[in-house]
């Protein structure tokens, strides 16, 4: 069993800690020193450098990570803290891809499973993951799946050009495939000028039979 899960008794200073990060300079090595330094002056506190090495903010000699410094930028840092936790917590999320969102009990159940700690330790397990759990983003747009069986509008677009010139009639089709890709394709027609409305009008009658049906 994997005993190693990190746990804070006040929880609230790892949410302070974690806004710490964003406001000051990156340290050179963070260590119990340094934590007390910048005002967590409990001895509880020095559980901090204990959650920070397991979701890769600092190494294993306290030097900041890759991940300390993009957690620094405020736009990115709730899905630079999702996806760290997704790491580091792989196993839960390998059990519970939404682990982010399951309850109490379900987590109490998990910890409980892969540990052989006591009940209130894994209480605070349980609370210590929530507590960053809530900071994260785990919804990233660029992440997420397009729906099933999803097929957008077809999209006509015409350009009228100046001078007596061909309009271009633009159509976009989103396709999806049994694999769940989806195949983009664009077509350009060429309508030859004529001062004829018959002529456009048979035009996107046939262009509706073929393209649009």
């Amino acid at each position: 069993m994997a005993d190693n899960y990190p746990y804070h008794v006040n929880t609230a200073n790892v949410k302070k800690f974690l806004e710490h990060i964003q406001s000051a300079g990156v340290p050179p090595k963070v260590t119990f020193q340094y934590i007390t330094s910048v005002g967590f002056k409990s001895k509880n506190d020095r559980a901090v450098l204990t959650v920070l090495k397991f979701i890769n903010f600092v190494d294993n000699s306290g030097v900041p990570t890759k991940l300390w410094q993009a957690y620094r930028v405020k736009s990115q840092s709730p899905k630079v803290l999702a996806g760290a936790l997704k790491t580091a917590y792989k196993t839960l999320f390998d059990t519970y891809p939404d682990a982010n969102r399951k309850d109490n009990e379900a987590l109490r159940n998990f910890f409980s499973s892969h540990t052989s700690v006591a009940e209130n330790t894994v209480t605070l397990m349980v609370r210590t993951f929530k507590t960053m759990a809530d900071m994260g983003n785990f919804d990233s747009p660029a992440d997420a799946p397009e729906a099933e069986g999803h097929v957008e509008e077809p999209a006509l677009e015409v350009e009228e050009k100046g001078g007596g010139g061909a309009g271009v009639v633009k159509r976009k089709v989103v396709t999806p495939t049994p694999n769940g890709m989806t195949v983009n394709i664009n077509i350009q027609l060429q309508i030859p000028a004529t001062d004829k409305a018959d002529v456009y009008d048979s035009f996107f009658a046939a262009m509706k039979k073929h393209l649009l049906s």
